[in-house]
């Protein structure tokens, strides 16, 4: 009797922390809805690539 219930313990120990990984990659991988901003606040756009390379030529060039 004592085999069974270390065995059990054994297995519930192992398979816990996958169901736990598996519960919680289930539960991100869902689409969330549009987030609530404040009264006044307006959605913007976050730059590109291309825009955050032409701002960087505006800068001056750093000194060594």
């Amino acid at each position: 009797m004592d085999l069974l219930h270390s065995t059990w313990f054994w297995v519930l120990l192992i398979i816990g922390p996958i169901v736990t990984v598996v519960g919680t990659l289930a539960r991100l991988s869902k689409k969330q809805g549009p987030i609530k901003l404040p009264p006044g606040v307006i959605p913007g756009t976050y730059a590109t690539d291309k825009q955050d390379d032409d701002e960087d030529d505006d800068r001056p060039a750093k000194q060594p």
